[in-house]
């Protein structure tokens, strides 16, 4: 039963473990994402710069564009920096759960294997048992069969 108990504890961790690592993988999507955002607005902020020199029309509304641009890069990576925070918390529950997860997993096989060595204890002595009631049982049916023909002479 407790053999039973411990690997449902490890199918548990290992769940968890795996749960641990979707949400890693996620939080490196949108780490990617976020990047991908910043390098889009920089690109865009090259391309209206570019249209604001050569148009005078387009330079009167630059300046709203770049408070908006400043605005949206500092919230980017206000973003990145969160995330980067929250990247090294996952991996730091991934570490923590993958040693325990180790840790019941070898205390599992180490249980397993006493358990072998037992079994094959007992079935040595069971074999043991065997043999030496074969070894009594012939020795008996020679002392019987020196017996009879002594008493038949």
């Amino acid at each position: 039963m407790a053999q039973k108990d411990l690997r449902t504890l490890i199918r548990l961790h290992k769940w968890a473990l795996d749960d641990k690592q979707r949400k890693l993988g996620q939080l490196l999507r949108f780490e990617a994402a976020l990047y991908n955002r910043k390098n889009l607005i920089a690109r865009q902020y090259a391309e209206e710069e570019r249209v604001a020199n050569e148009n005078q029309t387009a330079a009167l509304t630059f300046g709203t564009y770049v408070e908006w641009y400043i605005a949206e890069r500092d919230r980017v990576i206000q973003a990145i920096e969160e995330n980067k925070l929250e990247i090294l918390k996952v991996r730091d529950e991934i570490l923590d759960a993958f040693q325990e997860l180790k840790t019941f997993e070898i205390t599992q096989e180490n249980r397993d294997k006493r358990e072998k060595e037992e079994l094959e204890r007992k079935m040595g002595a069971v074999l043991d048992e065997i043999g030496l009631n074969l070894y009594r049982r012939k020795k008996s049916e020679e002392a019987e069969l020196q017996k009879k023909p002594a008493s038949s002479s």
